[in-house]
């Protein structure tokens, strides 16, 4: 199954590299949708996001 993961750098630092500590959707544009909203926020410029796409297992948790 493909899944893309939301993945959030702070400084640099990926925080989350899988589906059990990060999101997970089994659409592109959902994920791009959150992507785009973290890397908008004024505040937090060490804060960027963007989407990959994983092989993930039958049992990942994911969204729509």
């Amino acid at each position: 199954m493909v899944l893309f993961i939301l993945i959030v750098s702070i400084g640099g630092q990926d925080v989350s590299r899988s589906c059990e500590q990060a999101l997970c959707f089994k659409d592109i544009d959902r994920c791009l949708y959150f992507a785009e909203r973290i890397n908008q926020q004024p505040n937090a410029p060490e804060m960027k996001a963007y989407c990959r796409h994983i092989n993930a297992n039958e049992e990942s948790r994911w969204y729509k």
